[in-house]
């Protein structure tokens, strides 16, 4: 034991002497040191596999090298875990949660008290429609009331949100943690009723399932109890063409996936790192819309808001900046539309048209 604690002191020494001597001998080796540092941002995905990863591993591949800046996606866990990670792991600077997991971490207040000062988003990204499917019988979350359902993977944000959800619409079930393979198989077996996913829609388990199984997907009201957290949504045929028709939807809810920062105050290195994130990624979104990236990136509001939480201050100046920028575009084609019209417009009515054709151009966007 002696011995080996002795090898392992010999070889940090050499390690650390070697460091050195290399600083000293390689020309400009701190430069270089603190240029490759100085630039680049961790982003939190989720577990191989998952959406969260694939689109970390998009955010990586359209903003790094834009304002010098390398974004390194890093394996993560599930949307809880993540919060934790922004507030407490060293070099994350940001992750993709969702906002049931932030609201929960608030109230629940087990990361420590003022949350929301300490945590910011950059922005809402997608939605997470809740898709329950299930045997044939069942129309409606009503219909599981005393069945066996799964809700996914233990630690996974199905497993630890949507029971909730069950319970607060007055839906109560056998309560099974299995991975989606594993309960489409006993779904199919009839050993459960139903299997769920609060996740991008097409879940990859649920877009093989073919018509002659007899699955469905069952819908769920976007309820008075649970508004406050959730927002209505609809599964599609887009999504799952075998399993529902053309011209159908099956009503559902949806959680917010969210882009999180650590609050870090202005005019530190790490806000300021942050804050060219924020540029690049902002003013290259039009790449996020090309292939191969995500299509689900097409479904992204940048300017959203989400209640009781603060925008990252740089996103926040960037938005209403790029607001003030697109209204002065509007007044110039105005300006440039009433000359072409010949002016002669009473100035009350120079104010109406103005405000019809802001509305007419927001409808063109």
């Amino acid at each position: 034991m002696k011995l080996a604690s002795f090898s392992l002191l010999a070889l940090f020494l050499s390690l650390s002497f070697g460091d050195q001597a290399l600083s000293q001998t390689v020309p400009g080796h701190e430069q270089t040191k603190q240029r490759v540092n100085e630039n680049v941002i961790f982003l939190m995905g989720g577990q191989p596999g998952a959406t969260f990863n694939q689109l970390a591993n998009d955010i990586s591949v359209v903003v790094s090298g834009v304002n010098n800046l390398r974004v390194l996606s890093v394996d993560g866990g599930a949307a809880v875990e993540n919060v934790e990670d922004v507030l407490y792991l060293r070099n994350i600077d940001m992750a993709l949660t969702t906002q049931e997991a932030m609201d929960y971490l608030k109230t629940s207040g087990e990361l420590g008290p003022n949350l929301d000062q300490r945590l910011t988003y950059i922005a809402p990204l997608f939605p997470n429609p809740l898709q329950i499917l299930a045997r044939s019988g069942a129309k409606s979350i009503g219909d599981l009331n005393g069945k066996k359902v799964s809700f996914n993977n233990k630690g996974s944000a199905t497993a630890q949100f949507v029971p909730k959800i069950f319970k607060t619409l007055g839906v109560n079930v056998e309560e099974l943690y299995l991975s989606q393979g594993d309960a489409l198989e006993k779904l199919r077996n009839g050993e459960i009723d139903a299997t769920i996913c609060s996740c991008p829609a097409p879940v990859p388990a649920y877009a093989t399932v073919k018509p002659e199984w007899g699955l469905r997907f069952v819908s769920v009201p976007w309820a008075k109890s649970i508004q406050a957290n959730y927002l209505p949504a609809a599964i599609r045929n887009d999504d799952y063409p075998a399993l529902i028709g053309k011209d159908e939807t099956v009503d559902t809810i949806a959680a917010s996936t969210v882009l999180i920062s650590f609050n870090w105050p202005k005019g530190t290195e790490r806000y300021e790192r942050t804050a060219k994130f924020v540029d690049a990624f902002f003013s290259n979104f039009s790449e996020f819309h090309k292939p191969p990236r995500n299509p689900l990136w097409k479904a992204v509001n940048l300017a959203a808001t989400i209640p009781g939480w603060p925008r990252f201050a740089a996103a926040d100046e960037w938005l209403k900046n790029w607001r003030a920028g697109q209204a002065q575009g509007e007044e110039a084609s105005f300006k440039q539309f009433m000359s072409e019209r010949g002016g002669g417009v009473p100035s009350e009515q120079t104010d109406q048209l103005f405000r019809e054709f802001q509305t007419w151009m927001s409808k063109q966007k």
